[in-house]
């Protein structure tokens, strides 16, 4: 239940027009729960002259309080916004041509001088009005009653102190009760911007025919080259960059991870084991693999290199004499 009136007083906060009620439905905000203080000094931590009509610039006329206006164009242009660059900007280039034709030929169409959506809320603040009531003018201008508060309309300045004639550009309640107690029609007060001249001078400013891509005519001096390459300080990398999960690291190298794979044995071909576990392997026979027998066969060397004791003497080697077969004799 928080949660939906902190919401519903977000809003009225965001349409307040004056900053007095922005002030109230901040106050009924913090009166929620017992966090509704923090919750409004969290609020005030964005300005709320970026959110809040109360402190809006009267110089355009709408009434928009949100972001739904460029949410709406990115979803419009979604398809083309996965396509390549110059075929992205030549369908949005397309779809916004034919928007601005469509919408031409609507306005054009229009029965009054002002828009339907502006004479819907002209006449909803028409039957506010006539529960309305002028208590008398001055040099400031017009008191005008709307249930328990009163506001000061300017018709010189074409101003009211509620701010939505200056906000919106449509003569508020207050305003239209006036100009009825003066005798004179409202709607000849709306302001320019919403008029059908407006609408037509707007529109007319369209975006010019394109021919195909294969009528461009590129200019040498307008062809768009890469960045120049500048080498970086250091030694230049070799590898290639590996993904996160692309292998592991290990004993210092990157290596593809052994997970899920399964171990068979050269000796008896079951799985789950390898020959230097396997039982069947005999026991004088060195397993497969093993460099056992290189170490047995290495000789470690001496200083003096001797004959090998078990190499065989050839029969010619063998009948050449040595020097202890030799006797020296005394002359």
């Amino acid at each position: 239940m928080g949660y939906g009136e902190y919401k519903k007083y977000l809003w009225w906060a965001a349409c307040s027009t004056y900053e007095e009620d922005f002030q109230d439905q901040l106050k009924s905000m913090s009166q929620v729960e017992d966090d509704g203080k923090t919750t409004v000094e969290d609020l005030l931590k964005y300005p709320p002259t970026c959110w809040s009509r109360a402190f809006f610039d009267t110089t355009c006329k709408n009434q928009s309080v949100d972001n739904n206006l460029t949410e709406s164009f990115n979803a419009w242009i979604l398809q083309a916004r996965h396509k390549l660059i110059i075929k992205m900007l030549e369908e949005i280039r397309i779809k916004v041509m034919n928007m601005l034709n469509g919408n031409e030929a609507e306005l054009i169409g229009w029965g009054s001088e002002y828009s339907p959506k502006t004479l819907n809320l002209y006449n909803q603040f028409m039957r506010i009005a006539q529960k309305c009531h002028v208590n008398g003018s001055a040099d400031q201008g017009y008191e005008v009653t709307e249930g328990s508060d009163r506001n000061i309309v300017n018709l010189g300045t074409k101003k009211c102190t509620c701010r939505t004639w200056n906000l919106c550009g449509i003569l508020c309640p207050h305003a239209i009760c006036a100009l009825l107690y003066k005798k004179v029609n409202p709607l000849s007060e709306i302001h320019w911007f919403l008029s059908k001249k407006a609408y037509l001078q707007t529109y007319s400013h369209k975006l010019q025919p394109v021919r195909g891509e294969k009528f461009w005519k590129i200019e040498p001096s307008q062809n768009m080259d890469p960045p120049e390459f500048v080498r970086q300080a250091g030694r230049s990398k070799v590898k290639r960059i590996r993904e996160a999960n692309e292998s592991t690291n290990r004993q210092g190298q990157w290596s593809q991870s052994r997970k899920g794979r399964v171990m068979t044995c050269n000796n008896c071909g079951e799985a789950g084991h390898n020959v230097r576990g396997c039982a069947k392997h005999s026991k004088g026979k060195q397993p497969m693999g093993g460099n056992s027998r290189r170490k047995q066969n290495k000789k470690q060397r001496t200083l003096v290199d001797e004959p090998d004791a078990e190499q065989p003497t050839s029969p010619a080697v063998a009948d050449i004499p040595t020097e202890d077969d030799f006797h020296l004799l005394a002359p």
